[in-house]
């Protein structure tokens, strides 16, 4: 597996090979890229940043500039296995209406978060049958 930030890494060890993957401030895409590599996935991403955007465009990757407040209600229903927000809900207006969006689009998602009392990443895999 590509060398990951820890809270990158646990998500990507947890995605199913081939899998359908929408990274949501996925920044320049190095968990994108670990996915396509080393899992086989196909994998999207959505940020912010245009230079971020310009980055992981430039290892091949598929991500669009946009805005989690705004773009991903564009986004049909059930339309990847998993939707991850990684250090990005913080950032957002509205992050209720950003997880029920992600909750929408993907079969499950993860949120991974910069706090937790024991400094390590905490994360949550939810999907239809709730979260673990």
């Amino acid at each position: 597996m590509t060398a990951l930030r820890p809270d990158l890494a646990i998500i990507a060890a947890n995605v199913r090979a081939s899998s359908r993957v929408l990274d949501v401030g996925c920044g320049d895409g190095a968990l994108m890229a670990a996915l396509r590599d080393d899992r086989q996935c196909d994998a999207r991403g959505l940020e912010i940043d245009p230079v971020n955007v310009a980055t992981a465009v430039s290892r091949g990757l598929s991500v669009i500039q946009g805005d989690a407040d705004r773009d991903l209600a564009d986004y049909p229903d059930a339309s990847f296995d998993y939707a991850i927000l990684s250090q990005t809900l913080q950032t957002t207006m509205y992050p209720h209406l950003v997880l029920d969006h992600l909750l929408r689009i993907g079969e499950r998602a993860f949120v991974p978060s910069p706090i937790s009392h024991t400094g390590a990443c905490a994360y949550r895999c939810c999907g239809a049958g709730g979260c673990r």
